[in-house]
């Protein structure tokens, strides 16, 4: 009886094979667009990437005395972001809640000019909660919603003044490369000034859009082609045999550092013609990506054991998951076996890629520090079959009884 392989890997491009090719396509446009669109209510700007929009917020706010109270977990650029523009001691943490869904504990400090919340895990944290905290320092709140919930919504909640999406390859929308963020009409310092920033930044060369296009063709094999993968995981297998160094786990780890889509340097840009064009026509594209997460995630989580979802996915909570980051809490001291128990039945997973701490510590317990190092990305539902997804929850179930079962 042949060997059963989940022909999935850890992310997925939620974009058909011509739809993908087609952006090569629009290298070619002559037609140009604008930069930023004005609704009634909120101010659209349109930049290069999420990184270079939320850096030109920290530059509006740019002074060696801003306070900011964000929440633990960031986008490695968007950490790294911060800790150029914000002291140390200037950073007050947010506690999450014990589910990591929420917060936990807001910050108890007599000033505070910017809020920076992430949201994670595909779902929108409620921040109702800052309310009073906003209404008592007179604070701006921006969201990162790249990991948010529905795109139905341009903030998750009304205290939010600013919401920053990624385009990118693994995002909604997806036109891989580009974002863009909503502001606030209130606030129309920050509009001018962000739309007066991106305008002078020096735009994207052509040459540049393609090859980073073309970065991105053998990422769309790995991680959309079933059958370029079903492939290449025996070809692995059978190398692996042959040489003790070479593994389905270090290659995924190996590939995804150094193809991640995107850049944490020279994304201070304008995005060209090109790039814009493809943006344009794919702003709404995340209706049917939202659909295929909630079916795909809906048949996961169906599959798990109340007990399991308690231990393994803290976080959820019956909300639609709405990312291609299939993610797993592990305990620490088991990441590694883990890691080594899926790889041995030539299941594709990853540590986690994506969500950093910063670069000091912030409290004593460091518990949420313990919390990220648990991280691993395990296939995503969105390219599986229904049986792939029950021997992926049988695995899950079946490490939980050899470690957790009494």
């Amino acid at each position: 009886m042949p060997r059963k392989t989940i022909k999935a890997a850890p992310d997925y491009l939620p974009i058909g094979f011509f739809a993908f090719f087609r952006h090569f396509f629009d290298l070619f446009t002559i037609k140009t667009y604008d930069l930023w669109m004005q609704y009634e209510d909120y101010y659209k700007q349109i930049g290069y990437s999420c990184r270079s929009l939320f850096e030109i917020c920290m530059m509006y706010f740019d002074n060696e005395d801003v306070v900011v109270a964000t929440t633990p977990l960031h986008h490695t650029s968007f950490r790294n972001i911060l800790e150029r523009f914000v002291k140390p001691e200037n950073i007050h943490i947010i506690e999450l809640n014990e589910e990591c869904n929420g917060i936990g504990k807001i910050p108890n400090i007599k000033h505070c000019d910017l809020v920076v919340i992430t949201h994670l895990f595909g779902q929108d944290m409620d921040l109702s909660v800052l309310s009073n905290f906003k209404k008592k320092h007179n604070c701006l709140i921006l969201e990162d919603r790249v990991q948010g919930g529905t795109l139905d919504k341009k903030f998750c909640n009304e205290v939010v003044d600013v919401a920053i999406y990624s385009m990118g390859m693994d995002k909604r929308p997806v036109a891989l490369g580009g974002g863009f963020m909503y502001i606030d009409n209130k606030h129309q310092e920050l509009i001018q000034y962000s739309k007066k920033t991106v305008e002078e930044l020096p735009r994207e060369k052509l040459r540049k859009r393609f090859v980073d296009l073309l970065k991105k063709v053998p990422t769309y094999f790995f991680y959309n082609s079933r059958i370029f993968l079903s492939l290449f995981l025996e070809i692995l297998l059978l190398i692996s045999k042959l040489n003790k160094n070479v593994s389905l786990l270090k290659f995924a780890k190996s590939y995804r550092t150094k193809n991640p889509g995107f850049s944490h340097f020279g994304y201070m840009l304008k995005p060209s013609d090109a790039l814009l064009k493809s943006m344009y026509m794919n702003f709404d594209n995340y209706k049917k990506m939202e659909a295929l997460y909630t079916k795909k995630y809906g048949m996961f989580y169906d599959s798990l054991s109340p007990e399991i979802l308690t231990k393994f996915f803290p976080w959820y909570r019956g909300d639609p998951i709405l990312t291609p980051y299939n993610t797993i809490l592990i305990e620490n001291l088991l990441v590694d076996e883990f890691l080594e128990f899926l790889t041995d039945s030539n299941i594709s997973c990853i540590t986690n890629p994506t969500y950093k701490m910063f670069n000091f510590p912030y409290k004593n317990d460091q518990k949420d520090i313990k919390f990220n190092d648990g991280i691993v990305y395990i296939p995503t539902p969105s390219n599986m079959k229904k049986w792939e997804i029950e021997l992926l929850t049988d695995k899950i179930e079946e490490f939980y009884e050899i470690k957790y079962a009494e």
